[in-house]
């Protein structure tokens, strides 16, 4: 299956979109897109699988069911992930001023394509 097509659509749907990637809890890329040069999920792969699974593990430790979405906002973008199984996440990187709620539908709706090639 080919990743990219399906990170590209939902970049295309999404005002302000920056990138997105498939990633590996382990921190490794198995693909990503980009509309900035210089936007590269590589770079931070590791620190954000770190999150998802400290966020897994506080989610369990306290009886709270699983996790499925983490939203970071820093002061030049909003990164939202959406865990994928227990090995895998997608992340969008969006401009502050970009939509987050068709963000994450149109990051809800890929879910079940890229489980299908994950399998």
């Amino acid at each position: 299956m080919d990743f990219k097509v399906i990170l590209k659509e939902i970049i295309s749907n999404v005002e302000g979109s920056i990138g997105a990637g498939l990633l590996g809890t382990d921190g490794i890329v198995i693909d990503q897109v980009s509309l900035k040069g210089s936007f590269d999920i590589s770079d931070v792969g590791a620190e954000y699988a770190t999150i998802i699974k400290n966020a897994k593990k506080a989610s369990e430790s306290f009886d709270l069911g699983k996790t499925g979405e983490i939203m970071i906002t820093t002061e030049k973008a909003t990164m939202i992930m959406m865990t994928i199984g227990n090995d895998y996440f997608v992340a969008i990187a969006l401009n502050l001023d970009g939509n987050l709620g068709r963000g994450r539908l149109e990051v809800k709706k890929a879910i079940p394509k890229l489980e299908q090639g994950l399998t």
